[in-house]
């Protein structure tokens, strides 16, 4: 910049240093521009960067979880099979624990026959619908 006027200096002299001043600005204008345009420019590109180094660690534990997730339905569906199967268990044991007392309570009574037993015994064993024995 100028800082006084020299009147010595001719008029086109002024205007021409004048002039290269604002280039000069207009210059550094467009450097600040230019930094700006560019630094948005790499802010993005380390944006998409850092997005897809975060994918990339994402895959394998998305698929890690599609893995567990179907490891979980299958065991779901063992579980379910072994609480049906112990409550069918838990049912027979039931059921033969029944039957052992009947038997008890037979063998035991008072006036237990050997024939009285048989009875009881082949009336437990005789399948639904079949016709029982008779005793000699």
């Amino acid at each position: 910049m100028i800082a006084a006027s020299n009147p010595d200096t001719p008029f086109w002299a002024q205007l021409m240093i004048s002039m290269l001043g604002m280039l000069g600005g207009a210059g550094g204008l467009a450097v600040l521009a230019t930094v700006t345009v560019q630094r948005r420019k790499l802010k993005a590109e380390t944006a998409g960067a850092l997005t897809d180094a975060a994918l990339a660690l994402v895959q394998p534990l998305r698929a890690r979880v599609a893995e567990l997730e179907a490891e979980a339905l299958t065991v779901r569906d063992q579980l379910t099979a072994s609480q049906r199967e112990l409550q069918e268990l838990r049912s027979t044991v039931w059921d033969l624990t029944r039957t052992l007392e009947r038997w008890r309570e037979v063998i035991m009574a008072p006036g237990a026959t050997i024939r009285r037993v048989q009875s009881v015994v082949a009336e437990d064993r005789r399948a639904p619908g079949q016709v029982p024995r008779r005793l000699p």
